[in-house]
This record gives C-alpha cells, sequence and structure tokens, in this order.
C-alpha cells in the first residue's frame, strides 16, 4: 500500500521525503553535501612507448635540420655571394664578389698586354710581350666557369662543390690565342743566333808528327719545347723577373783543343800509312776525306774496339759521301761512298805497324792499285765487310788523318809497340786469268754492230793469290828477330770479267744468184 503522504518520485525528480536534512541537534555532524547528478570522471592514463618513440623522432628531425641549416649558411655564406676557393691563372678569387672578380681581370689583362720580358743568351737579348705574337688572353669565360663553382646546381649539389673547394682549391686556365706564325718567326730569330755546331779541334797530319792547325769550337742549340713551354708560361702567368735566360744547351766539340794538345803531349808517333790519291776524280777524293776525317784526334781506350763502318756512318748523300768508282762483281762500276776503301786500306797499314790487334779485316774481290796485294782492307756499306780493331796497349792511342789532291794518310801516335814492324807482300800465284764475261747491248755501236758480233771491250783483270808477312825488329839495335816473323793475312783475289759488247741489227745474208743452163 502506497505511502500517500511521500509519493514516489517521477525519473530524473528527487524525492523530497528521501532528502535527508542536516540534525539540529547540538554537537551532531554536518551531513554530507549531496553528489551532484552527471557522469564519472575517467581515471588519468600514463604516456606509451611508442608516444615516446615518435616523439623523440620529431625531435631528432628538428635538430637535424637546425643543424644542416646551420652548416649550409657557414658553407655557402650569406651576405653578397663571392667567388670560392678558386683560381684563375694563378690568382687566387676568393672573396671576391663577381663584380670585383671581373674588375681585377680587367686590370690584370690590361697589364699583361703591357708586360713585356727581356730574354737573352750571352749578350744577345729579345723583347718578348703578348703584342709579339698578337695574344688575346681570353678570361672571361674562364672566370664564368670559376663562377659557377658553388653558384649553379640545387642546394646539395653547390654545398657538396664548396666542400671539395675548402679541401683543395681548384685551379683554371684560360685559354690564350695568338698568331702562331709570329711566334715561329720570333723563335727563328732567337735560332739564327743560338744555334751554333760545334767544331772539332783540327790536327794535321806529317812526317815529323801532327799539329793543332784549327781550335775547336764548342756549340749551342735552342731548346724549342722548352723554350715554347717558356713563352707559353709568361703568357699565362705574370711572372715577377723581367730578364729570363734562354734554354740553350751547350754541345761539346768530340775533340777539343785540350784534348788535341793533350794527345800531342804524352804520345809518340807509332805507326803510319800514306795511299796515293793522286788521278782519283774529285768525288772519289770527298768520299776518302769524308771516311778520314770522322777517324781525325779520335782517342782509343786499352780495351776499346772500333768498327770502321760504325765510325764512318752510312755511306748516303746526308753523310756527305758522293758517287764514286767502286768495285762490284768482278767490274769496275760506281756507286755513293766509292773510294772508301782507300780511305779503310789506308788507316789498316797504320794501325798494322802501330801494333793494333786487327779482330776483322777483308781483302777486295780484285786486286786494287792504291796498295800492295793483301795490304788492303775492303768495307761494304751493308756491313758484310768491315775493319774492327781493338787497342790492347796500357794507354790510349790517338788517331790523326789529313787527305789533300796527291794523297790520304792517317798517323797513330802512342804507347810505342814492343818492336818495331815491317810488312812484306808475298805473291804466291798471279797472273789468274778471267773465266767469267758480261756482255752488253752497243746500243750505240761504238764496237758492234750486229747481234752475232761479239767484241772484246774490256778485258778483265787477272786475280791473285798472296801472303802478308810482319817481321819484328829491336828498337834500339834495329835487329830482325826471326823467330817473331808471322804471317797476318793469306788472300785470293778474283779475275775480273772480260766484257763484251753485242751489236742490235740483223745481219742480212744475200741470196745465191741462180744458175742459167745454156
Amino acid at each position: 500500500m502506497q505511502n500517500r503522504r511521500n509519493p514516489p518520485a517521477r525519473r530524473g525528480q528527487t524525492n523530497p521525503a528521501s532528502v535527508r536534512r542536516p540534525s539540529t541537534r547540538p554537537g551532531a555532524r554536518p551531513a554530507p553535501a549531496p553528489r551532484r547528478p552527471g557522469r564519472a570522471q575517467p581515471p588519468k592514463k600514463r604516456k606509451t612507448f611508442r608516444q615516446r618513440l615518435v616523439g623523440w623522432c620529431v625531435l631528432a628531425v628538428v635538430v637535424g635540420l637546425l643543424w644542416f641549416a646551420l652548416d649550409t649558411v657557414i658553407t655557402l655564406g650569406i651576405g653578397t655571394p663571392q667567388f670560392y676557393n678558386v683560381y684563375v691563372n694563378g690568382v687566387s678569387l676568393r672573396g671576391y664578389t663577381r663584380e670585383e672578380g671581373f674588375a681585377l681581370f680587367e686590370n690584370i689583362e690590361q697589364e699583361w698586354q703591357n708586360k713585356s720580358y727581356e730574354l737573352y743568351f750571352g749578350d744577345t737579348s729579345w723583347t718578348f710581350s703578348p703584342a709579339t705574337v698578337d695574344a688575346d688572353l681570353n678570361v672571361e669565360e674562364t672566370l664564368v666557369r670559376a663562377w659557377n663553382f658553388g653558384h649553379v646546381g640545387d642546394l646539395f649539389s653547390r654545398k657538396a662543390q664548396v666542400k671539395s673547394l675548402q679541401g683543395e682549391p681548384y685551379y683554371l686556365t684560360s685559354q690564350i690565342t695568338y698568331d702562331e706564325d709570329k711566334l715561329a718567326d720570333f723563335i727563328a730569330s732567337i735560332h739564327a743566333v743560338t744555334d751554333v755546331e760545334p767544331v772539332d779541334a783540327v790536327v794535321a797530319a806529317e812526317a815529323d808528327g801532327p799539329r793543332v792547325i784549327s781550335e775547336s769550337v764548342t756549340g749551342s742549340q735552342l731548346q724549342e719545347e722548352e723554350t715554347l713551354e717558356l713563352l707559353n708560361d709568361l703568357l699565362i702567368y705574370a711572372s715577377e723577373e723581367e730578364r729570363i735566360a734562354l734554354p740553350v744547351e751547350t754541345i761539346e766539340p768530340s775533340f777539343t783543343t785540350a784534348e788535341a794538345q793533350e794527345s800531342l803531349g804524352e804520345s809518340d808517333p807509332i805507326g803510319a800509312c800514306v795511299t796515293s790519291v793522286d788521278g782519283s776524280s774529285r768525288d772519289r777524293k770527298t768520299n776518302i776525306y769524308v771516311a778520314l776525317s770522322r777517324f781525325n784526334g779520335m782517342k782509343v781506350d786499352p780495351g776499346e774496339t772500333v768498327s770502321f763502318n760504325a765510325v764512318a756512318l752510312e755511306r748516303t748523300e746526308a753523310n756527305g759521301y758522293k758517287e764514286g768508282i767502286e768495285y762490284s762483281e768482278g767490274e769496275s762500276t760506281t756507286g755513293i761512298g766509292g773510294g772508301t776503301c782507300q780511305a779503310s786500306t789506308t788507316l789498316y797499314g797504320a794501325l798494322l805497324h802501330a801494333g793494333v790487334t786487327i779482330v776483322e779485316r777483308y781483302n777486295h774481290s780484285m786486286t786494287v792499285g792504291y796498295i800492295g796485294p793483301s795490304m788492303d782492307a775492303a768495307v761494304t756499306d751493308s756491313g758484310s765487310k768491315d775493319l774492327v780493331f781493338r787497342n790492347d796497349s796500357d794507354a790510349p792511342i790517338y788517331i790523326y788523318t789529313n787527305v789533300d789532291d796527291d794523297n790520304a794518310s792517317v798517323y797513330i801516335y802512342g804507347q810505342r809497340p814492343p818492336y818495331r814492324y815491317e810488312f812484306r807482300s808475298v805473291v804466291i800465284e798471279d797472273d789468274i786469268q778471267p773465266t767469267s764475261e758480261s756482255i752488253r747491248i752497243d746500243t750505240e755501236g761504238r764496237y758492234a754492230t750486229y747481234t752475232d758480233e761479239k767484241v772484246l771491250v774490256t778485258a778483265g783483270k787477272t786475280g791473285m793469290r798472296s801472303q802478308l808477312w810482319r817481321d819484328s825488329y829491336d828498337w834500339e839495335t834495329g835487329e830482325k828477330i826471326d823467330s817473331l816473323t808471322v804471317q797476318i793475312s793469306s788472300d785470293y783475289y778474283n779475275p775480273g770479267n772480260n766484257i763484251y759488247y753485242v751489236g742490235t741489227q740483223t745481219r742480212v745474208t744475200a741470196s745465191p744468184t741462180p744458175s742459167i743452163a745454156w
């Protein structure tokens, strides 16, 4: 049964009867305040590890960005853009603005155009400047390239370029243009003064001893590659020096006056040979002179071996040789260097008397008229025949040569051999008749007219067998020492070819006249 005095409260309303009123009794506790209606407060949650990790990452990114920004500012700089650690033509542009760098090189180019240098050799000098060869520095393009370092590209590439330049500067050189013909003419004018061929001392070989008749001259040669490099450097880089020595090489003669005087003062004449050149053509005499002149003043040290062909050089016009008479395949013919064998033969005779060891020697294919049999020494340009000798004495020997219109002479000075030597040419077999022939067509009809006509024009030289013997004599008493007589060589000289000429016309045979029967 419901209490009518206290009806039930509706939803959302408070029943007054159920409300607790505070006690009015003395000493009673106050009733607690009523709780307001509403939702309950949730408990406070703590942050998870994942949330903390994300926070740390965000912080690290922020710090990294700040550091990158700071490093970029430090690297690239702030304010007006400037050149970085770049050099142009050896001049540092670091710290210059673009306008300042270009203005700097305007002044440098103006000074460069007016700069001149004195190049000298000895007492002669030449003035050189960019104007000498119409040179142009062409620096604008190079300055643009220098400016692009650290100023062109994205931020990362620019920064990488500047970082690289901090460790090592970059050097640029502008392209210089000039008139090549004017440069060649300038160098040629220097060559005309600096280039001097060395000249050997000349010793006249005479019977009573050699003497110096012409002093040696020291030569010089401009080093062209080094000179070009020097001029190029002067065009590109400003030099503090205004007077510069040219790169000129000194070339000493192979036989100086001092060496000639020394050889004449310390040696005695120990060997000589003279052959006649009278009747030889001018070109043949030239060949003999050219070959022997390369031995004039030669010093041969103890133990040294010398090859005639190596010293006389290849028989070519470039080496000074002319066309002369020589022997080839049993006939007398002409060729470049003809007559060189007389030079080697004259040298051979002097070497024999000086007691010099002969390592290699060949006789001619046929006998020669300027020296006796077995006294000759044939040489060929191909090297198949050579005269090779060696100094087996304890002191140097010196060779002196001379050729005039009458004779070719070789004199040898040095330590005299143990004995005085004389040589004997002994003919073993003479007058060996030719067995081969050469037939030539007489196109001019001088000797033969018809094809069946064979005319002997030149009889071949007769052949010979011979030997060379050496006799030894005591220097003091002049007594011959028979036990020391030795055979030096045994030689065979071929007979020459008989030379025949035949005509070019066919002989016509007349037909017989027929007989008439009566």
